[in-house]
């Protein structure tokens, strides 16, 4: 049972670390994704522009490169059954997050309308899953538990 639990983190969670693998490799297609889908507030301008000077990246970038650590990090932390109910949260977040401004469906026709109401659903389920683990946290299954999760006297 351990190692059937270890495997469904992994396999669960492996969407995540290969997202975030794949958008620290592509940081400047990431960064133009984002730029083509959300707006830095007024507010935060000033804040970002200083940023930007200080690392010579683009806002945009710095955004990619954090979206990608966070979903590495918080993957990993999953695997490995660390902090497992606040990276699910975390997780969640991005993910209803990047629902919301990458897949907006509701400005599209045809066909790629179609595409995103399906990665809508996909993610939609994937949140669910991330409920799941917030719920059952750092469990871990023990040898002397029966198939119920009653423990033996």
């Amino acid at each position: 049972m351990h190692i059937l639990f270890l495997i469904g983190r992994i396999a669960f969670v492996l969407i995540f670390l290969a997202s975030g693998i794949f958008k620290l490799m592509d940081i400047a297609g990431t960064a133009r994704v984002i730029e083509q889908k959300f707006t830095i507030p007024s507010v935060i301008e000033p804040f970002a522009a200083n940023l930007s000077s200080m690392t010579g990246l683009t806002t945009f970038q710095m955004l990619a490169i954090i979206l990608a650590l966070i979903e590495v990090v918080f993957s990993l932390f999953i695997i490995f059954n660390v902090a497992t109910r606040f990276s699910a949260f975390v997780l969640a977040i991005v993910m209803a997050v990047g629902t919301y401004y990458v897949h907006d469906f509701w400005n599209m026709t045809g066909d790629e309308r179609i595409a995103n109401i399906e990665m809508l659903i996909r993610n939609i389920s994937i949140i669910g899953g991330l409920l799941m683990l917030m719920v059952i946290g750092p469990w871990r299954p023990t040898l002397d538990e029966d198939e119920q999760g009653v423990y033996a006297r």
